[in-house]
């Protein structure tokens, strides 16, 4: 007896002679292992896919060689749009037994054939990636044209269905989302969070088992759009008719003759508005499915223009509340001068009206005196009177003064400049020197 481990013989003992492996434990795994990839298969014969998933892992959990389970836990991931976990789960496959016997060669062979299919898998995870993180940062435009374009060129992408009926319902639009969830009951029909995204919406378990059924209907290689993929009206209308004429009505009545000729001039009649129905049920839909399509790539097209414009848009209104707020503050200082050239005035009319005789002699006396008494505003206020009614070093002089006084070295540096400037062969150069060295 062989180790069903590494192949060496088993002792008698029942543990390998090589590995040390249990052979009933081990064999036991094995077992439980082929039993979890037939309750796997069954699933999957039945598009139970999320089952067949949950049982296949299983499968491998108890036997990681197991090769008919990994290959068709591959070919799952490839039915259900992810090409690459697929490729993945075949490329481990191939790694434990490489050669003919081993069918994941053959699906390896099969999908690198086709480089731009590949290239495709590696843009449909990158697509998604960036319409989840669309929807992540609340742009749910950009995340519904982004879906859209995907499910457009791959019809069995499973997560792009769910991301999109997850968007619906939180845009508050059910009956689209239920539209999405419907593809993923045909390609999965026991999907989790698609029953789970329908009970959140309030369906009912009876209705949830009425949307499998119904969901039969669907063209898996249709690309998708918000329309339900059911047979029309006018088929079904067509298909009735069709019925009754294949099966009449021959219950037993009173016997009449019969007009052969009337019967079969409305069977030529019939038979015209059969053709024409069928053409257009026939025919029509691969135009319409057609112009469908190119109205669904204009509309994108023009979203993402708008998409574009509104950006464009929102920042040049961001500019202009900018400039706005800038010419606001150019008009509050400009209104704040004109307030301050009135006080300087009133302080001048204030000023002539209190001292009797306003000439600039008796302002510059005053406001020396007013230095004496530590009253700097006030001799502020008077050179300032001074120097409107007549320009003299006294009242730059005493300006300057009054400024160190108030303890405002900057214009009192500025008024001792304009002393120095205007009067160099003054007598407070001297004085005013150390100041204007500093």
């Amino acid at each position: 007896m062989e180790c069903l481990n590494c192949g060496a013989p088993v002792l008698e003992n029942g543990h390998c002679s090589d590995c040390g492996m249990n052979y009933k434990l081990l064999a036991k795994a094995y077992n439980t292992s082929n039993y979890y990839y037939n309750v796997g298969l069954d699933r999957a014969c039945v598009r139970d896919l999320t089952g067949a998933i949950d049982a296949l892992k299983l499968a491998l959990k108890y036997n990681k060689q197991n090769i008919n389970a990994r290959n068709l836990l591959g070919l799952i991931y490839y039915e259900t749009g992810e090409t690459v976990t697929g490729l993945t789960q075949w490329v481990i496959s191939n790694s434990y037994f490489p050669g003919e016997n081993n069918i994941a060669g053959y699906y390896i062979k099969e999908v690198q054939a086709d480089p731009v299919k590949l290239e495709e898998a590696n843009q449909l995870a990158k697509q998604f990636n960036q319409a989840l993180m669309h929807a992540r940062q609340g742009t749910k435009d950009l995340a519904f044209i982004q879906l859209k374009r995907i499910l457009s060129n791959y019809p069995h992408f499973v997560k792009g269905y769910l991301l999109l009926a997850l968007l619906y319902m939180d845009s508050g639009n059910t009956d689209k989302a239920k539209k999405a969830i419907k593809r993923v009951l045909r390609i999965d029909k026991n999907n989790t969070l698609a029953v789970k995204y329908l009970a959140e919406m309030g369906v009912a378990p009876r209705d949830v088992i009425g949307m499998k059924e119904n969901s039969r209907r669907i063209d898996l290689d249709s690309a998708y759009t918000d329309e339900d993929q059911y047979k029309s009206d006018l088929q079904t209308f067509v298909e009735k008719g069709i019925q009754e004429l294949d099966d009449p009505d021959l219950s037993v009545g009173s016997y009449k003759e019969i007009n052969h000729n009337k019967f079969n001039l409305m069977y030529v009649v019939v038979g015209m508005l059969v053709g024409v129905l069928a053409f257009w049920v026939l025919f029509m839909p691969t135009k319409l499915n057609s112009a469908n399509k190119e109205n669904r790539d204009l509309q994108l097209s023009y979203s993402e223009e708008i998409s574009k414009k509104n950006t464009t848009i929102t920042d040049l209104e961001s500019q202009i509340g900018d400039l706005e707020r800038q010419l606001e503050e150019k008009s509050k200082e400009e209104n704040e001068e004109k307030d301050r050239e009135k006080e300087s005035k009133d302080a001048f009319q204030v000023i002539r009206g209190s001292i009797p005789n306003t000439t600039y002699e008796t302002l510059c006396a005053e406001a020396a005196k007013a230095i004496n008494e530590h009253k700097y505003e006030d001799a502020i206020s008077m050179c300032n009177v001074a120097l409107q009614i007549q320009e003299g070093e006294d009242a730059y002089y005493n300006l300057g003064r009054a400024y160190l006084g108030n303890q405002d070295e900057e214009n009192a540096k500025a008024a001792f400049t304009s002393l120095k400037e205007n009067y160099p062969e003054s007598d407070y150069i001297d004085e005013i020197s150390d100041y204007l060295s500093e």
